[in-house]
């Protein structure tokens, strides 16, 4: 799974997405939010693991919070993306149809803050 910045994204704002990834790798990253969703887990570093291929040393840490912030730009390519447990929650359910191999299209995860957050198959939306 490549985990990309473009600065260009959709509506003059930024875009983190998602792409070139198997059923596999989607299904982990359901596990993860499914465990800041229970609070299992308050902070998870996605780019640390090991089914994440960071593009050009893209940073994306997925935090629990108060409420649905979504992502901000900490530094040039460091980003957090902060939703509450009904907010992971809704991210866990989104992911479920990327989970089979035969999905296509793209999914929107979270458009909260300034930069939006995509999963694609293929890096399309």
């Amino acid at each position: 799974m490549k985990l990309e910045y473009l600065p260009d994204g959709p509506n003059d704002s930024g875009l983190i997405r998602l792409y070139d990834c198997g059923s596999s790798e989607v299904r982990e990253l359901r596990k993860l939010t499914g465990e800041l969703a229970t609070g299992a887990r308050e902070r998870i570093a996605l780019n640390e693991e090991i089914w994440v291929a960071p593009v050009e040393g893209c940073k994306l840490i997925l935090r629990r919070g108060e409420r649905n912030s979504g992502i901000r730009q900490l530094e040039s390519l460091n980003f957090e993306c902060e939703l509450s447990a009904d907010g992971w929650n809704n991210v866990e359910g989104l992911l479920e149809p990327f989970c089979s191999s035969t999905t296509t299209g793209f999914q929107w995860l979270t458009n909260q803050g300034t930069i939006c957050f995509l999963i694609s198959h293929t890096g399309r939306w």
